[in-house]
């Protein structure tokens, strides 16, 4: 999937899962934190490639993409569970570093970016290419399995940019939609 795709499908999975799993409460700092935490969370696993759009997002991103690139290969340690965890573990140190009079949910942040890098692992489980779910065991992980592997989709090509995008959007669209109490009560006081 493209970088877009995976933006979007993080930020509606994170605000999915933040809006599920919170009571709602007055909270701008940490709805604003899940945001952009979700976006980043699913653009994370592409890190492995220095073009991608997680370089773009971040401060610095394209010195520190030439830095990393000659080190990572795609679709390789990021797009595993053991990516997943360790981003995890990462994760949680920095978040260590909000201090609290920022008001933000830590434990909600970490919730909600590894709900978005594991929507990206599965959006990628999707494509023609697959992922190592068990790296470093080399077996290619796909949905749907072999030997209806031939469904898989082709990443940027025209079934996920007219009709996979539009459809997560209009899923992200409709999740703000229903949730516009909640997001009030988190917003206002």
């Amino acid at each position: 999937m493209t970088g877009r795709t995976h933006q979007i499908l993080g930020l509606t999975v994170g605000l999915a899962a933040y809006f599920a799993a919170s009571a709602p409460q007055y909270s701008p700092a940490t709805l604003a934190a899940v945001g952009i935490f979700s976006s980043i969370g699913g653009l994370l696993p592409d890190i492995d490639q220095s073009a991608s759009e997680i370089w773009h997002t971040i401060p610095l991103g394209h010195a520190a993409a030439k830095i990393v690139d000659p080190f990572l290969e795609h679709r390789n340690i990021t797009h595993s569970l053991l990516g997943m965890i360790l981003a995890g573990i990462g994760l949680f140190f920095l978040l260590k570093l909000f201090p609290d009079y920022w008001g933000i949910d830590t434990y909600m942040i970490l919730i909600v970016t590894e709900a978005a890098y594991a929507s990206h692992l599965l959006a990628d489980s999707v494509t023609v290419e697959g992922i190592p779910l068990f790296w470093p065991v080399g077996w290619m992980v796909g949905i749907p399995p072999k030997p209806f592997e031939g469904m898989r989709i082709m990443t940027g090509k025209w079934f996920e940019n007219l009709i996979i995008f539009p459809l997560i959007y209009i899923t992200f669209a409709i999740l703000i939609i229903n949730s516009w109490p909640v997001i009030k009560t988190i917003l206002f006081k």
